[in-house]
């Protein structure tokens, strides 16, 4: 899916966003959750611009009791809504487990995740950032769908998407994922190597 930045009057794209990467918090005991993204103007880079979407506590909260199910009630949730897949999962390996079991452990990894995000977010003190530069004050958020005066600019603005299908093969490259510190701080490579070892 693209998302763009539309002048309403005519159509013209002002700005395009891919949703090519996959952005993550990594916290200090090492946990990993994805970041969540708006759109914004962003004052110090003259631009349109992907930011962070801050997760509430209730959302966080709500992922961890939707990770929360029983194996057994979340099979049967499966199998209530999807009786093919249920079927087809628990017939499948991953490097020779059964893909159930695999599934069943990424779950309870995800939900031990969320839990230690929980904890990490208490204690932010910074608000959503620029993906670009980092500022927490230059960023104005778009609204999705609302025609706006251009925050920087003349005329107005809308924040939409375009779902057309595109022709031809899709690539299958996909780019690594971008880390962030608790405080919405890019990692840098040395940051991410510093971690591993």
């Amino acid at each position: 899916m693209l998302y763009q930045v539309i002048r309403p009057t005519n159509g013209h794209v002002i700005a395009k966003f891919e949703k090519s990467h996959d952005y993550y918090y990594r916290f200090p005991d090492g946990c990993e959750v994805p970041l969540q993204v708006q759109y914004a103007w962003c004052h110090g880079c003259e631009l349109f611009v992907e930011a962070e979407k801050l997760f509430t506590t209730q959302e966080i909260q709500q992922k961890i009791e939707n990770l929360s199910m029983k194996p057994e009630e979340w099979l049967q949730d499966i199998q209530s809504k999807m009786p093919e897949f249920a079927e087809w999962m628990q017939t499948q390996e991953i490097d020779g487990r059964p893909m159930l079991e695999v599934r069943i452990e990424e779950r309870r990894q995800r939900r031990e995740s969320w839990i230690s995000a929980l904890n990490w977010f208490e204690g932010r003190k910074s608000t959503a950032r620029c993906l670009e530069c980092g500022s927490m004050t230059a960023i104005k958020v778009l609204p999705w769908h609302e025609v706006i005066p251009h925050p920087y600019g003349e005329g107005m603005i809308e924040l939409t998407f375009d779902a057309t299908i595109v022709d031809g093969p899709l690539s299958t490259w996909t780019p690594p994922p971008i880390y962030f510190d608790l405080e919405g701080n890019r990692l840098t490579a040395a940051d991410d190597d510093s971690d591993k070892g």
